[in-house]
């Protein structure tokens, strides 16, 4: 029976390879895009990974210092997964079942940080409860120590409880009430309903999104360098070992173990993703409003939500008020000097915006072709490009970074230093996110249309370029934007491969945070954060002429 299977596996295999044989422009579009996802993805991983010998991997579990800073990664990210997880159903639940004023608040509140760089909570975490602090200094009196663990924590989860949401809210946003009536109307109490219907019928979207947070608070490299204090965690000790003591051999050993468990992450997250056995299907849409649920949870869930709003606005609203502030805690005088620098910066805000442009774009336009042959084309290694184009998602930005940095420094290419190596960095970083938006796109577009193209003789190539390509414009777009966004608030991959002549507007904050200059670097932020919310105001705006919106 095993021969059997096998051999027909085989065999189907080779017949779809031999399709290729009668489309050499397919063909030759597979190879160069296996060639090139190849070099610079796979390679960059390999040169890291083999970089040290097997006994400097040991160092992990014999000097304590690395050994902690593993220990403290993986509690940190269990613990701020857990918080996100929480805040993100709370808020999905919220906007999607209950009816309750400010929902449009609610939803700004989930895209504020996804916009804004990843690191810039923790500045103003620091602007609000450090020693010159608005709350802790001159509202209570008190001296708080915000720097550890506690504060970190605090900082992950207000940063990357969006993330959790927008997985958890897709799934809550599609799930039928159907059955939530029928064990209501069986007796079911409040409490059973949720316990037993609901949250089962969710928990492929709690588990998604509980995954997707936990790779970005493993592999978060800017709020542990502002906030985290003497709290080590591994992307801060591989960057500490790289530019700090100039040790390539210690910061690759580091990345390589921050690389495994984000590697079981993605893969343990791919599998939840995948599944559809919690899903209701009725086949028929439903007009049943949500059960009402009792007036005290209501408005407590409310309260909540409320709470974590109120949190993040006084975190952003600080920003705005210390970019207009001459010296943070020790002269409050209105002055436009921070916002002067910002201007004089501006190599900076060009560099941020011209690298994200570049990589954004070449991402969206080679990742289209790449999900129409996985999606369209049955040529027997669409699960191998379905992994190549994925991949770069599985892997840190501080060890993709790293990879870049030991790969190109050297023939036959050689880039360090250059705009080049910044936009390829950033494009295949942000691969994943168009291959995504485009795969979803195709998934909704029947096959029929390009087989009757087919049919009346149009070519494989001209039936891509006049049939797929202007249906599948509303994802391209959206995939370009988000991606745009996404590297425009970078600092993770970029770290290791910046020159004084490509420096970006996020090291330039991260310089002026570690400096002392609050001032200058809240105005930076606000600078960045306005150009992302110009962006995504304007895709939003087209976007919605063809009835789609930009899924963050």
């Amino acid at each position: 029976m095993w021969k059997d299977l096998i051999s027909s596996t085989v065999k189907n295999t080779w017949a779809e390879m031999k399709r290729l044989k009668n489309e050499p422009l397919l063909a030759l579009g597979v190879a160069a895009i296996i060639l090139i996802t190849c070099f610079f993805v796979v390679w960059p991983i390999l040169k890291v990974v083999s970089f040290t010998r097997l006994e400097d991997y040991m160092k992990l579990f014999t000097y304590s210092r690395w050994y902690h800073a593993a220990m403290n990664s993986l509690f940190m990210t269990a613990l701020s997964t857990v918080s996100c997880t929480v805040i993100a159903f709370v808020f999905a639940y919220t906007i999607t079942r209950l009816k309750v004023p400010f929902k449009g608040l609610f939803k700004f509140i989930t895209i504020l940080p996804i916009v804004s760089p990843p690191f810039i909570v923790a500045l103003s975490y620091i602007l609000l409860f450090g020693r010159q602090g608005i709350i802790s200094k001159y509202v209570l009196h008190v001296n708080i120590d915000i720097y550890g663990w506690h504060g970190l924590w605090l900082v992950q989860t207000m940063t990357f409880f969006p993330y959790a949401y927008a997985v958890i809210h897709g799934v809550l946003k599609s799930t039928s009430n159907n059955l939530e009536y029928a064990a209501y109307n069986l007796g079911a109490t409040h409490w059973q309903v949720f316990k037993h219907v609901f949250l089962p019928l969710c928990r492929p979207g709690i588990a998604g999104g509980a995954l997707i947070t936990a790779m970005n608070v493993l592999a978060d490299f800017g709020n542990p360098m502002i906030i985290a204090g003497n709290f080590t965690v591994l992307p801060t000790e591989a960057y500490m070992q790289m530019s700090g003591l100039f040790d390539l051999n210690s910061a690759a050993v580091l990345s390589t173990a921050l690389l495994i468990p984000a590697l079981g992450l993605f893969v343990w997250n791919r599998a939840w993703v995948g599944k559809r056995s919690y899903v209701t299907v009725t086949g028929k849409e439903t007009s049943l409003d949500h059960f009402p649920l009792p007036f005290a949870i209501k408005w407590g869930l409310f309260a909540f939500c409320m709470l974590i709003s109120i949190i993040v606005l006084s975190v952003y609203g600080v920003l705005f008020y210390g970019s207009f502030t001459k010296t943070w805690g020790y002269d409050w005088s209105f002055t436009l000097q921070n916002i002067h620098y910002v201007t004089a910066k501006g190599r900076e805000i060009f560099n941020s915006l011209k690298y994200a442009l570049l990589a954004s774009l070449a991402a969206g336009f080679f990742a289209l072709p790449l999900a129409y042959i996985v999606q369209r084309k049955h040529i027997g290694i669409n699960r191998l490009l379905d992994f190549l184009a994925i991949l770069p998602g599985a892997v840190p930005g501080v060890f993709l970074g790293l990879g870049f940095a030991m790969a190109f420094n050297e023939k036959p290419l050689l880039i360090t230093g250059t705009s080049l190596i910044m936009v390829l960095a950033l494009m295949f970083w942000n691969l994943p996110t168009c291959y995504s938006a485009s795969l979803a796109g195709l998934h909704q577009i029947s096959g029929a249309l390009e087989e009757a193209s087919l049919n009346l003789g149009a070519s494989n190539f001209a039936t891509f370029r006049k049939i797929v390509i202007p249906l599948l414009k509303g994802p391209f777009i959206s995939g370009i934007v988000v991606s745009f966004l996404r590297s425009v608030t970078c600092l993770s991959v970029i770290i290791f491969i910046y020159s004084a002549k490509t420096s970006v507007g996020t090291v330039s904050i991260l310089g002026l945070v570690q400096n002392g200059e609050w001032g200058s670097a809240s105005a930076f932020t606000i600078a960045l954060i306005s150009i992302a919310f110009v962006v995504l105001a304007v895709a939003e705006f087209f976007l919605k002429k063809q009835g789609r919106s930009i899924e963050l």
